[in-house]
């Protein structure tokens, strides 16, 4: 597996790269990044050329120039494929990485030949939530002298109860992020994606997990979405691209391998 950058024009995209034949592009949730997909990607691999990007703002990439919304982020991965020649490509996107491959999928649709949506999410009215962030999930974090801002991100990385290596790689990614880190998040929170869900074009597949909190929302948005398919993981947890990667990675595959 490469790591790489690519120039666009508001900035440096890092990426990691691996495999041959038609691309499949990794979209990864809020304040993470392609390291998200790390033991995913060998999977893809084998049958596809599999990029994964960190969004700007994000892992080793530069920062956004300005508090990004999800259709800046969805026009710099068009810039980001433009930059390493890629006409064509499936969109793979975790959480709030499926939202920005939406509208990809949406306002470039000559550039997404698949698209799969992984437990896909959108805001809910209050006495309607099915789920709650955990307390100070997504405030914003300064850098502080006695370094207890390190701690914070040590605390939200650790809510779901995940291995010790993915709590400390999600660690590192909420420094990496820094401050403006939760931008995203905030991004994600505030866009609705069900006015944009009817007008997807290309065979789409929503993915998600029993144990994650937003699996309540795939099959509404299933519906949403012309002849999408739905594929629900018994017993998977929350972020399952990192915690189960080989059940994600086989239920992407199956989706790819037999969709026209």
């Amino acid at each position: 597996m490469k790591r790489a950058y690519a120039d666009i024009p508001e900035g440096q995209i890092h990426y990691r790269i691996e495999g041959k034949g038609e691309t499949v592009l990794l979209l990864h949730a809020g304040v993470t990044s392609s390291l998200e997909y790390i033991k995913v990607i060998p999977f893809l691999s084998k049958t596809y050329c599999v990029i994964a990007p960190d969004f700007l703002g994000n892992g080793d990439s530069d920062p956004a120039p300005f508090a990004y919304d999800i259709i800046d982020h969805a026009r710099t991965m068009i810039h980001f494929m433009d930059s390493l020649g890629i006409k064509k490509a499936a969109v793979v996107g975790q959480h709030v990485g499926g939202k920005i491959g939406l509208e990809m999928a949406v306002n470039w649709p000559e550039r997404v030949s698949k698209l799969v949506l992984s437990s896909p999410n959108y805001p809910e009215e209050e006495k309607e939530k099915t789920f709650k962030d955990p307390p100070n999930f997504m405030g914003r974090v300064e850098i502080m002298a006695d370094g207890s801002h390190l701690m914070e991100w040590w605390r939200r990385s650790a809510l779901w109860g995940h291995p010790l290596d993915i709590t400390n790689d999600r660690t590192l990614e909420y420094i990496k992020a820094g401050p403006r880190g939760e931008e995203i998040h905030w991004a994600g929170g505030a866009y609705d994606p069900r006015p944009k869900l009817p007008l997807v074009r290309c065979p789409t597949l929503v993915l998600s997990a029993t144990h994650d909190p937003f699996c309540v929302m795939a099959e509404p948005v299933h519906k949403l979405v012309p002849g999408s398919k739905l594929k629900i993981i018994e017993n998977g947890p929350i972020d399952i691209d990192r915690v189960w990667p080989k059940e994600f990675a086989e239920a992407v595959l199956s989706f790819l391998n037999n969709s026209n």
